[in-house]
């Protein structure tokens, strides 16, 4: 460990334990309830206490659930984005002010905008799963991080912020050959004394694994990269296999969202994603009802988040689809989530036919957290559609198209349609990054 990084490992902890070292005690949890080795009966009557502390408390203190009369869980509804969106004075527990909570804004990753709201028990739990599964890899606090992600300024650090907590973002909106070079280049400046942690979206991945495939893998050769965790959508075999011969370490792939965390990781079969039983309570369902799907079974997967008292998110469904599967972890047999229906998303272009990151879209439509649901189509070359159902909200339409002719190109022709609902596929899922252009 680099002396700066002892430092910084060191001034973390140090202020964790100042403020009551609830990290720490989050962190521990994690150890113990996500081991391999923990018996399914410790997860379940941890997950019974739990649940039944949060019920009763949510119960008590917001709006939303105050008829609700029986403290079992699968008695209370099946919630969505949009229920939280419509009732959103309703879900907002009267122990807390909004000014006082956590905004967690997502940009739209499965076409539609939201803010999720959380308390500080929350914001500590969600940093303690990123020390956890980033320890899995063999991170340490303090070591380097490089995010690789189309960047908006809601969520730009400072120079000075990347500096003390050492981790560094690099616009990827641009993944053409010369975009992605010159990524390259910065890894290997960021990396070169010490080694790194390199996250990215998969798609991002993808477009760096095309890259390699047409052009070698000479120009990864100095980027010292300790692991690779990949995020957001499906990552594909041959992409990983491409990440891990380019950079010489072990690619893993996580299940995570904005508004809740970290749901699970990879780590012994690719993409079967070990569950973070100390913070959530998972249950997948089946399509046509909400009766639970069988072990093997492709379903619904509904999130109880046990910590988030502030905004609940109870027995929420993320829309995203899987199933309950087992893998075998060493000598133990453990459940995880597999058949992963994630999220993918179609290539998009330039006017230019420079290939562009699908997030830099969505980081777009960051401003637009009052719309349901949006769909971006690519239709030729210069011509772009972008479908919006914008449910009781008004939008500004030149703005919207002003916002996408920034990322795709000024002399674009972007329309846009309105619309009462984005069409799911047979899986429940939506396409929201479209590319209909013949090429």
């Amino acid at each position: 460990m680099r002396i700066l990084e002892f430092c910084r490992n060191q001034a973390y902890w140090l202020i964790d334990i100042m403020r009551g070292g609830y990290v720490k005690k989050y962190y521990d949890d994690l150890q113990k309830y996500c081991s391999p080795i923990v018996s399914r009966k410790d997860v379940a009557e941890y997950h019974r206490k739990a649940i039944s502390e949060l019920l009763i408390r949510i119960q008590k203190n917001v709006p939303y659930y105050s008829n609700m009369s029986e403290i079992e869980l699968s008695s209370w509804p099946v919630i969505n984005k949009a229920t939280i969106k419509d009732n959103k004075v309703d879900f907002l527990s009267k122990e807390y002010k909004e000014t006082d909570l956590f905004k967690m804004s997502t940009s739209g990753s499965t076409g539609t905008p939201f803010v999720s709201l959380q308390n500080i028990e929350k914001k500590r739990h969600v940093n303690a799963e990123t020390l956890y599964y980033l320890g899995l890899q063999g991170y340490h606090v303090g070591q380097r991080i490089i995010f690789l992600r189309a960047v908006v300024e809601e969520c730009q650090k400072s120079k000075w912020k990347q500096f003390c907590q050492n981790i560094y973002q690099i616009n990827c909106s641009d993944l053409s050959d010369k975009g992605i070079s010159e990524k390259l280049l910065e890894i290997a400046k960021l990396s070169k004394r010490g080694g790194a942690v390199l996250i990215a979206y998969a798609s991002t991945f993808e477009a760096l694994h095309q890259y390699f495939e047409r052009n070698g893998y000479e120009e990864a050769e100095k980027c010292k990269i300790n692991s690779i965790t990949s995020g957001s959508e499906m990552l594909y075999d041959a992409t990983r296999e491409s990440m891990e011969k380019a950079f010489k370490c072990k690619c893993f792939s996580r299940y995570a969202n904005e508004e809740n965390g970290f749901l699970g990781q990879d780590g012994v079969e690719n993409n079967a994603f070990f569950i973070d039983n100390a913070g959530y309570y998972i249950e997948i369902l089946k399509f046509v009802s909400d009766e639970p799907a069988s072990v093997g079974e492709q379903g619904r997967i509904v999130v109880t988040d046990l910590f988030n008292y502030a905004q609940p998110m109870i027995r929420y469904d993320t829309g995203d689809v899987g199933a309950f599967v087992e893998v075998m972890d060493g000598f133990n047999k453990r459940t995880a989530i597999g058949n992963f229906g994630g999220r993918v998303v179609d290539s998009i272009y330039g006017t230019e036919r420079n290939l562009i990151s699908p997030h830099a879209i969505t980081n777009a439509m960051w401003r637009y957290q009052s719309i349901k649901q949006f769909q971006f189509i690519q239709k030729g070359q210069k011509e772009y559609l972008i479908k919006v159902n914008k449910g009781n909200s008004d939008i500004d339409e030149v703005e919207l198209q002003k916002s996408i002719c920034n990322v795709v190109g000024t002399d674009a022709n972007v329309k846009v349609e309105y619309c009462d609902d984005i069409p799911v596929l047979a899986s429940g899922k939506r396409r929201y990054i479209v590319n209909e252009m013949r090429i």
